[in-house]
């Protein structure tokens, strides 16, 4: 099942996030990350996919999306997708819009930027907003606590190194 329209948006956060825990297995990377590390990544990456699955389930319970069958010609039926989508044409209606970036003079740095912005979020006071809110915020924490303890607070070079690299790079803005 693909996630609701309603929060796209954040299962593309949840993309970027699970595209961003990639980089400490790459060799690319300047900074090496232990096993241990790596470790604590993958375990925070699939509790992080189990608690954006239980914030969209959450959206719709209170979508009624769950119990929607679309095959169903029924007023009752008819009458829930008709609420969410005016449930959505009302969030398309509050999402500033952005200059769509022109085809001469872009390249695709400027429609990656311009395309995740325009995908329907969960917005504070929508079922399963805190849940996801919190999640972002527990994973980015757990894995600083987890570096810390590894590899030394901003009290060293080395701690203070990776603290940064984490902090800067994650790809989500978290609350």
């Amino acid at each position: 099942m693909q996630p609701a329209l309603g929060i796209l948006g954040d299962m593309y956060d949840l993309c970027a996030i699970l595209k961003w825990a990639g980089m400490f297995w790459s060799p690319r990377e300047l900074l090496y990350w232990n096993s241990s590390f790596r470790l604590t990544i993958c375990e925070a990456s699939k509790e992080l996919c189990l608690k954006f699955e239980d914030a969209e389930s959450s959206h719709r319970q209170s979508h009624k999306l769950s119990a929607i069958n679309w095959e169903d010609p029924s007023e009752e039926q008819n009458a829930d997708i008709d609420n969410y989508r005016r449930f959505l044409a009302d969030r398309r209606d509050a999402i500033d819009f952005f200059t769509i970036p022109l085809t001469c003079t872009t390249d695709r740095q400027d429609w990656a930027i311009y395309n995740p912005e325009r995908l329907f979020r969960l917005w504070r006071g929508d079922a399963g907003f805190l849940e996801w809110s919190e999640a972002k915020t527990g994973f980015l924490h757990h894995i600083l606590r987890k570096s810390i303890s590894i590899y030394g607070d901003e009290g060293s070079k080395t701690g203070r190194e990776r603290q940064v690299s984490i902090v800067d790079s994650f790809p989500v803005i978290v609350d």
